[in-house]
Formats: C-alpha cells, structure tokens, sequence
C-alpha cells in the first residue's frame, strides 16, 4: 500500500457538467423504464436497458479521461437515439433525442476546451488506471 497513488485527473468544467448531464439522462431512462417495464413490449426494454449500461461505461471513461472516450461518444449520440426512433418508442425517443443532442453540443464546448488525455507516456502513467 505504500506505493499507492491515487488517480484524480484535473476535468475542465465543462467536462463535468457534461458527466453530470450524462447522469440525469440516464436517471430519466431508469425511471421511464421502472414506470413502464409492463407495458413495454421485450425490445424496447432491451434497447433502454441497454442504453444505460452503455452510458453509464462511458461516462467512466470521461470521468478517467480515457482517450477511447471522446472517438466513442459522439457516435454514441448520433446512433442510440435513432435506434430509439427506429423502435418507435414514441415520445420517450423524441425526448432522448433532444437531450442527447444538447449533451452533444455540451460535448463539442468541452472538446473545444481541450479536456481530451494527452497521448500515453508510459513512463508517467500510473501501473493501474483501472
């Protein structure tokens, strides 16, 4: 344990109020899924299910400014809420597509900002990041 560091990396703020975005949206899926798990025909439960596993490993990433993280998630805003449209989940999917389209351009302001990780030096980088 003595040679333990702990691994806080500095976030711009707009990385972080893009994380918290992040979290609201997936907060809204969990309830509209837990309001409406019967009424919900198998594979739109499926697709909002998997939706909040797949945010909720990618705001890891940022959160760990992983350099996978910003190349994964701007398609991830463009393509989950046109599988919601395409499933026609009716209002709940024009609702995902507005909010996931303000978290983009959130996303580009934090870009701009220059919040990505610089490129590996192993030498500084610590064993474990995980």
């Amino acid at each position: 344990m003595s040679k333990f560091r702990p691994y806080h990396p500095k976030l711009h703020r707009a990385v972080k109020r893009y994380s918290a975005i992040q979290y609201v949206i997936v907060l809204g899926i969990m309830l509209f899924l837990s309001f409406n798990m019967h009424s919900l025909p198998m594979h739109h439960q499926l697709i909002a299910v998997i939706t909040v596993v797949v945010m909720c490993i990618q705001n890891g990433f940022i959160l760990l400014r992983a350099r996978v993280a910003l190349a994964v998630e701007g398609p991830r805003l463009l393509i989950f809420p046109l599988l919601w449209v395409a499933a026609g989940m009716g209002i709940a999917a024009l609702v995902y597509s507005v909010f996931s389209f303000a978290a983009l351009m959130v996303l580009v302001n934090a870009v701009r900002h220059k919040n990505h990780r610089p490129p590996l030096h192993l030498a500084n980088e610590p064993e474990n990041l995980a």
